[in-house]
């Protein structure tokens, strides 16, 4: 007997299951870039806070042609992003980091690479701060120019609550709509200090001419919002892509 999907989305949802298929929007990240992203040319991407090179694997997965520039100022987390960048073609590595302002910034490195933060570890962190390292940082903005980078696919950032600065370090690129996609982790818990609020970071955005396409892998501590990653789209972007494949 073939029931509805309706039906069987209806059973599920009963015992406590949300039944989507990994067609729909809002499901993987990954794959809603993938519908996002324009198709013209190869992707470019910027991939902030690679830590050891997870979201290299993940990206190429999708876009195989795709050229990324990853950025990691740990020294621990860029040597084993080296030997994972290997395996790809089209990979470029810098040892640094990304913020507002090029320069230098300690980094408060922890006993996990992916905590590591320019922030003060706080009462929900986990891991323990192992050092303190003066690193380099270059903006988004400046590293476009130098390189002679037109147009960005998609800027992926995971810093560990940095990601606000990064945006603000990318401010020429955004305001001429030059960035397609941006995917990153927002925190919503007391994970560090100083960490800015959600709606300063999604005001900016929606500001300078970005929508909110979804989030995923929302995650609780002690039963509040402690952190998700989040896509939003350009909108001419957007526009311009739908007008492309003709609606």
């Amino acid at each position: 007997m073939n029931f509805p999907k309706e039906a069987i989305r209806w059973f599920a949802s009963r015992l406590g299951y949300d039944v989507r298929s990994a067609a729909s929007l809002g499901v993987s990240p990954f794959l809603d870039m993938q519908k996002l992203v324009s198709g013209q040319s190869p992707p470019l991407i910027l991939d902030v806070g690679a830590n050891e090179g997870q979201s290299i694997a993940r990206f190429k997965k999708i876009f195989p042609s795709s050229i990324i520039h990853s950025f990691e100022p740990g020294r621990a987390a860029f040597q084993r992003l080296s030997e994972e960048a290997r395996a790809y073609t089209g990979v470029h590595l810098w040892n640094s980091a990304v913020g507002a302002s090029a320069g230098e910034q300690v980094l408060f490195e922890n006993t996990n690479t992916d905590m590591s933060s320019f922030f003060i570890l706080s009462n929900a962190g986990w891991g323990q701060v192992t050092g303190e390292s003066l690193v380099k940082m270059t903006t988004i903005d400046d590293f476009l120019k130098t390189n002679g980078i037109e147009r960005v696919d998609i800027l992926k950032s995971d810093t560990q609550g940095y990601d606000y600065e990064v945006l603000k370090g990318a401010e020429e690129a955004i305001q001429a709509n030059r960035i397609g996609l941006i995917y990153f982790e927002f925190i919503f818990s007391d994970m560090y200090e100083k960490l800015p609020p959600f709606d300063r970071v999604f005001r900016h955005l929606i500001d300078h001419n970005f929508a909110l396409v979804s989030m995923y892998d929302f995650r609780h501590q002690d039963e509040l919002a402690s952190f998700a990653d989040m896509l939003f789209v350009n909108r001419d972007y957007h526009t311009s892509r739908l007008t492309r494949r003709g609606g």
